[in-house]
């Protein structure tokens, strides 16, 4: 993945620390977003601050992302970020081991 030119990943920093990682990927029709921020990190912006710079830094829309329903901090920040909930779907997320309802499919305008 970090050989494809196509890809944008980037370590998120909070004080100088790893917080987590943010990345843009997938063919142009279907650009998705992707971001992950340790639980010490959690509710203090983190996310929404690498996220909007990563909308920033990515000019194809439609972008995508996928959020698992219970994940309301998640899903927040998608919402502050300009992504609006298209759908919703039931997946199986590795990280669980099981499938999950995903708050939905949403999109960037």
């Amino acid at each position: 993945m970090r050989s494809d030119p196509s890809v944008i990943l980037r370590t998120v920093l909070a004080d100088g620390a790893v917080a987590g990682h943010a990345a843009v990927f997938g063919p142009p029709s279907e650009r998705e977003v992707t971001y992950v921020i340790g639980r010490a990190h959690w509710g203090q912006g983190i996310g929404t601050a690498a996220l909007t710079e990563l909308v920033r830094l990515e000019p194809v829309r439609p972008l995508h992302a996928d959020a698992a329903a219970d994940n309301a901090g998640s899903l927040r920040v998608l919402v502050k970020c300009g992504f609006i909930v298209t759908g919703r779907s039931r997946c199986f997320a590795r990280a669980r081991d099981e499938d999950i309802d995903q708050g939905g499919d949403t999109g960037c305008r």
